[in-house]
């Protein structure tokens, strides 16, 4: 099967030569390869050629390197399921072994086919407190490849017959296991799992993705002393911003995966996906190239209220729960306005996020599910009601409100959620019969964009229209195959950060674009501008959009570990796991498919390496609570 794999026609030389390769294994080795590891040596074989010459999730080329990796991959799945045969004497725990390390291979493969990315620990670590949520759970399916678990669990099977009926695994095993061959083959894993050496095998990936999550040193190089607070900076009121007068409420939307290139887009019949915003486009304030700062929903709330540099390592909101942290509610809160978050989600407790709004500046914090009639939870898509449902629920709510003080509302809807396609045939308005995620994606956000206009609606009807400063924007974007991606864990392009920015005061602002580059970092820092309020020891580490300075946006990948700063039109990018650094010239090269680092000025370079720090001392910050002092002034 290798032969006809690389195509070569001397197959009989190139059969002979591996198979003297296998024999020199085994008798490095001190102990014999059994049947079930040379099985699992073919399994990898046809893994890998489903990969590179039918899912195409790879980057496979005829080299030395790449043929190499081959190799490799097929020894190293040998050489760790004869490891685990030969860890106990005792039949069930070598049994159980194995059966454990063909689960995780086969779950890892399926994910692989199902995400094109790997699955890594701190994929389901940093998800734990959620993990068995339906909605969760409705996700992870979404992720994992169908055909591929349903050939794992019959090969798990099989392995269970087998080594019931003729002892398969087990019957290599030695009555007595000695422990300096237990130690050699414990030495020989470890050492493939630190190699410097591309794994190509979903089981040691995995395992590999456990031991850098714990041993990751990047934040102990970068180290702050006691009592030094970096992040703490004064921010005056601009002059260019000259508003005297102050909106009564301010609404921050931010909605489920909205991706910037959906506004404006069309259907081959001539329907427009978002109707409303395209219209909405042209009377608002809007920043021509606009970035979350994560493509985790955590993060990108934690970007945009809080305006720092999202956590590189697990989610603020459950890991860094007392973190001393202002957020924009907190301000406007000391600047005169109450400050209230409506979720769509029914979950108060989901990702710890009601305790740390409510000891982090807001009021109040409401959910929908209260306000939701029969007939809405007919309607309810997986995680959550329509749009439309959202918003009219909301303003039932706040009526029922007998405070008429200034407010800062911050909305969060759900319903436009991965994997988009739980809304019911009435609701599929661009594409009836929608045949991929592509038709999913558009028919969900024509729900969105429906949202929208319901919002705007209840403003005019109440006359809260001219004096509200509204803000539109995402928790994140969300990717559509053009990497050949579609999911959030894998993507590090532009196009899995890259959101829209609306804002309308009609009384105060006149429409215009932006042509500064910023991001969600930047938006608390506009509402100060805009309401005229000065910070004097802020924790905010973005600018008003209306600062004509040129400002780093930092963009984090916390599941592939990919750190990128975007000083345009250059884009900066650090992969942990391998120590690479790239850079891509955003204007000429798009699709950053190449890295121009060997190109570009050695004092740009330098510029991003002081911003990649930053970022680790950002996170350093988090972990030791060195964001503000106590007291909080």
């Amino acid at each position: 099967m290798l032969c006809i794999f690389l195509g070569y026609d001397y197959s009989d030389r190139v059969v002979t030569q591996f198979n003297l390769f296998v024999q020199s294994i085994r008798a490095a080795l001190p102990f014999p390869i059994g049947p079930f590891p040379i099985f699992m040596g073919f399994l990898q074989f046809y893994y890998l050629y489903e990969v590179f010459a039918t899912n195409d999730t790879g980057g496979f080329s005829f080299s030395f390197v790449g043929i190499f990796s081959i190799l490799w991959s097929l020894l190293t799945v040998v050489l760790t399921f004869q490891i685990f045969a030969n860890v106990s004497s005792k039949r069930w725990v070598t049994t159980s072994l194995s059966a454990l390390g063909l689960t995780v291979y086969s779950v890892s493969a399926a994910y692989t086919f199902g995400s094109h990315d790997s699955l890594r620990w701190n994929v389901l670590v940093e998800n734990l407190s959620i993990a068995f949520t339906p909605e969760s759970l409705n996700v992870l399916f979404h992720s994992l490849d169908a055909k591929g678990l349903q050939y794992g669990g019959i090969i798990l099977v099989i392995f269970g017959v087998l080594e019931w009926r003729y002892n398969t695994v087990s019957k290599i095993m030695p009555s007595v296991i000695s422990w300096k061959k237990r130690c050699v083959g414990f030495l020989l894993y470890f050492l493939m799992i630190i190699l410097p050496i591309e794994a190509m095998d979903p089981l040691l990936k995995f395992v590999r993705s456990v031991y850098f999550y714990y041993a990751s040193d990047q934040v102990v190089k970068v180290r702050l002393s006691d009592n030094e607070y970096p992040f703490l900076r004064t921010l005056p009121p601009k002059d260019a911003i000259n508003i005297q007068e102050k909106p009564i409420h301010v609404f921050l939307i931010i909605v489920e995966s909205l991706n910037a290139d959906v506004i404006g887009a069309m259907a081959p019949s001539g329907r427009a996906y978002t109707p409303y915003l395209n219209q909405l486009k042209s009377t608002s304030v809007v920043v021509d190239r606009f970035y979350c700062n994560s493509i985790q929903t955590a993060k990108g709330h934690f970007g945009l209220l809080f305006s720092f540099i999202p956590s590189l390592k697990g989610k603020t909101f459950v890991k860094y729960p007392d973190v001393r942290i202002k957020s924009i509610a907190s301000v406007l809160s000391e600047n005169g306005y109450e400050s209230i978050a409506f979720s769509a989600y029914h979950n108060r407790n989901f990702d710890n996020t009601t305790s740390f709004f409510l000891t982090h500046g807001y009021d109040e914090y409401e959910t929908v599910r209260s306000y939701l009639t029969p007939k809405d939870f007919d309607d309810r898509l997986v995680w959550g009601v329509k749009d439309e449902v959202y918003f009219k629920r909301f303003f039932e709510y706040f009526d029922q409100r007998s405070s008429d003080s200034p407010t800062f509302y911050t909305l969060m809807t759900i319903a436009n959620h991965f994997p988009f396609n739980s809304m019911k045939p009435k609701d599929k308005h661009i594409y009836p019969s929608p045949q991929d995620i592509h038709e999913d994606y558009a028919n969900s956000v024509h729900l969105v964009d429906r949202g929208i206009a319901r919002f705007y609606e209840g403003l005019k009807k109440r006359g809260l229209l001219e004096n509200s400063l509204v803000i539109i924007t995402s928790d994140h974007a969300f990717p559509m195959g053009l990497h050949g991606n579609y999911h959030l864990e894998a993507g590090y392009h532009e196009d899995s950060f890259r959101i829209p920015f609306f804002m309308t005061w009609p009384a105060k602002l006149a429409p215009q674009t932006i042509k500064k580059v910023a991001s969600q970092m930047d938006v608390a820092p506009t509402i100060l501008d805009l309401l005229s309020i000065s910070e004097g020891s802020s924790n905010f580490q973005g600018t008003s959009i209306f600062d004509g300075s040129s400002d780093p946006i930092f963009l984090v990948q916390p599941y592939a570990k990919h750190f990128s700063v975007v000083r345009f039109p250059y884009k900066y990018r650090f992969f942990e796991d391998t120590q690479k650094e790239y850079v891509y010239d955003l204007v000429a090269d798009p699709l950053e498919k190449t890295s121009i680092i060997h190109d570009v000025p050695t004092t740009l370079i330098q510029q991003f390496r002081s911003d990649l720090k930053t970022m680790y001392q950002s996170q350093f910050a988090l972990e030791r609570n060195q964001v503000r002092p106590l007291p909080l002034d």
